[in-house]
């Protein structure tokens, strides 16, 4: 096979974010600032937004545990996509070395 002919390369597997765990992500990043604000509220001025609502003052760190949660399908969704990726660039980093 001479230097000008080329192998062909091998595509990664298509992959493909899920609409819904982007969604649950923002849902999940809005609850967990929300209960950051519920706790320098709570902390800072004496009273948050629901405090009158719930009276367990360790409300805001459920809310946090709650979002961080939701957050959870995407960022392995993120992750198996950089497994691929970094597969692929390996796959691709050993058939480019040359052959003697």
């Amino acid at each position: 096979m001479s230097n000008l002919e080329q192998k062909p390369t091998q595509q990664p597997e298509g992959f493909k974010l899920s609409a819904v765990a982007l969604l649950l992500d923002i849902i999940g990043m809005a609850l967990v600032v929300f209960a950051g604000y519920e706790i320098y509220m709570n902390n800072e001025k004496g009273g948050g937004l629901l405090l009158n609502a719930i009276s367990w003052p360790y409300y805001p760190w459920i809310i946090m545990v709650a979002g961080v949660l939701l957050m959870i399908p995407f960022h392995k969704q993120i992750f198996k996509a950089y497994r691929i990726v970094k597969q692929y660039k390996k796959e691709q980093a050993k058939a480019d070395r040359p052959r003697f």
